[in-house]
């Protein structure tokens, strides 16, 4: 390849909230992309389904991608909890299929994205090196993952983030929940005790192209600069947005009788990340003023 082509970065994921953002992202930058999805496929997205064995390596192989990012995966907590064995094959044997083949391709790299549940809970907000401890098949699978990554390559990252929200019409992040059933009069129940660092999407994606552009390596947590619990989260943002406050209802995560157990103290410390890429990352009232913006503009379409 010589100096002056673009780089292939394969985007596996990509019809989800992250991938979305990370397609917009990277197209204004010299690369030649390719994008899969799984709930959406066709003209844009090639389709992949991540739960087949064998299929991610086979992509990869026959693409040979330069920058593979992971974008999609099992992420509901709930439904890992109640099939283990495809939470594993999602997140951890794809992965590795896809690692494997991405071996055989000079100086590439891989993302793979996890997240705070790979933490018990009982200290947070974590940095890259704290003790992990998963509580649940979701934590367990992406810890897993991360290791099967990180052994491939000392080239490869793995960004750990949490609570990503950002404004997607079709999407189902905490925020687009909040306001769908708001908006609607209905209530929502709300873990008190739950506390995370929430993180903006289009931030998360932009820092994505940041450490990959860095070459950054191992482990970074992105997320954003505010320790916060749900409730509290649920709140500002109804603020914000105009919403019935009164709606939200606080319960302890115990009362909502969740087959899984939540790391309750969790959220992500970013002191590596504000040396790589400092100030990207946005605190949640700028981050919901902006989810604000992008509503305001869909009502007028």
């Amino acid at each position: 390849m010589s100096a002056l082509s673009p780089r292939k970065v394969l985007i596996i994921g990509a019809a989800g909230q992250l991938g979305r953002l990370c397609l917009k992202t990277f197209s204004y930058a010299p690369y030649q992309i390719t994008a899969t999805g799984f709930s959406r496929s066709g003209r844009d997205l090639i389709h992949l389904d991540l739960s087949k064995e064998g299929k991610a390596g086979e992509m990869v192989s026959r693409l040979r991608p330069d920058i593979t990012l992971l974008c999609g995966g099992m992420t509901d907590v709930e439904g890992c909890e109640s099939s283990r064995e495809k939470a594993f094959q999602i997140n951890v044997q794809s992965p590795m299929d896809i690692v494997r083949e991405m071996k055989n391709i000079s100086s590439s790299k891989f993302v793979y994205l996890s997240t705070d549940y790979v933490f018990d809970g009982n200290a947070g907000p974590y940095d890259e090196l704290a003790e992990t401890g998963p509580l649940n098949v979701y934590g367990a699978s992406k810890l897993a993952g991360e290791k099967a990554v990180l052994e491939a390559s000392d080239r490869n990252l793995v960004v750990r983030t949490t609570t990503v929200y950002s404004f997607q019409p079709d999407g189902n992040n905490f925020m687009m929940q909040l306001l769908k059933r708001l908006s609607q009069g209905e209530k929502m129940r709300v873990p008190i005790d739950q506390w995370a660092t929430p993180t903006y999407a289009p931030d998360l994606a932009l820092v994505l192209k940041k450490l990959v552009e860095a070459d950054a390596r191992g482990i970074v947590n992105v997320a954003g600069p505010d320790f916060i619990s749900r409730l509290n989260f649920a709140k500002t943002s109804a603020r914000i947005l105009n919403l019935d406050e009164g709606l939200i209802e606080g319960l302890l995560t115990a009362e909502l009788k969740q087959k899984a157990k939540r790391p309750l103290k969790a959220g992500l410390r970013t002191s590596l990340l504000e040396r790589t890429a400092g100030g990207l990352m946005r605190g949640i009232e700028a981050g919901i003023s902006d989810f604000k913006s992008h509503l305001a503009q869909h009502a007028l379409k």
